[in-house]
């Protein structure tokens, strides 16, 4: 008779996608990664795209967790081309490679997802089949500690997409429908791809949500507010909010001055930012 047990294999049905380019630095991707593969959620793949050269002691840390993680797949590039051109590699492996895959989630290497994040999004998105992007609120962490929350329903979160970004990036999980699709990240974009790939899901009818519970800590920087002011995000942004309104013709007036109003506040000086920040959010 054999007495042997059998080794249970875990089929995972949801991916979490990470890039790390060389201004990521150890401790903070320390933390994320553990706040991932600690997921009450077990049935995950993590795939990390690292963008380029990064610190001797990020790649390190990387090839630890690689010798210690069977479900972690890392994908190494010398150039770094950017967080779409990543995202995008990265699906386009899931697509071909991956085919168990139901979900996707996304993660940034400096934030802190909290235990039972995947978990609680899968469980609405099982509740819900017309949803195909699913957001959280967060925790701020750095400048401030601030929780924000965005709107929850389809319709709120669309009525305002051009005044409120509608998703906390890292905080969102995809139906991988969204990707067979043909969709990925705009590459023509400066430092607002996500803003981009928002705006076109919502004009091709993807439905839209956001839960209320807080699920990921966002760390908030100096650095991080510097990356979303400046003439050439402004003008980038401007652009897609335009033809946003352009397409839709959704509450033109309204949504112009609100373009406008955007353009102007990623011009000014990172002083005024943070307390525009502080302020109006």
């Amino acid at each position: 008779m054999d007495n042997s047990i059998s080794k249970v294999i875990i089929v995972p049905d949801v991916a979490v996608i990470i890039s790390v380019y060389y201004k990521d630095k150890v401790l903070p991707l320390y933390m994320s990664l553990l706040s991932i593969f600690n997921q009450s959620y077990k049935k995950i793949v993590v795939l990390l795209k690292v963008d380029g050269v990064v610190e001797p002691d990020v790649k390190r840390l990387i090839c630890i967790f690689e010798r210690k993680y069977s479900n972690f797949f890392v994908f190494w590039r010398e150039e770094n081309l950017g967080l779409a051109r990543s995202m995008n590699e990265l699906l386009d492996y899931i697509m071909t490679d991956l085919t168990n895959i139901k979900y996707i989630a996304r993660m940034d290497a400096d934030d802190v997802a909290h235990l039972d994040r995947i978990k609680k999004q899968i469980d609405f998105l099982e509740l819900h089949n017309d949803v195909s992007v699913l957001g959280t609120a967060c925790k701020e962490f750095g400048i401030y500690n601030k929780i924000i929350k965005k709107l929850e329903t389809d319709e709120e979160i669309k009525q305002d997409i051009i005044r409120v970004t509608p998703f906390i990036h890292p905080s969102v999980i995809f139906r991988v429908n969204v990707f067979f699709d043909g969709f990925r990240y705009p590459t023509q974009t400066v430092l607002s791809e996500d803003l981009g790939f928002w705006l076109v899901l919502c004009l091709n009818g993807y439905k839209f949500a956001n839960l209320n519970d807080i699920l990921l800590d966002y760390r908030l920087t100096s650095s991080t507010l510097k990356r979303r002011i400046g003439l050439r995000k402004a003008s980038s942004e401007l652009k897609e909010r335009f033809e946003f309104v352009l397409i839709s013709k959704q509450r033109v007036c309204i949504n112009v001055c609100f373009i406008i109003g955007h353009f102007f506040i990623r011009l000014m000086p990172i002083s005024v930012v943070k307390v525009l920040y502080k302020i109006l959010r």
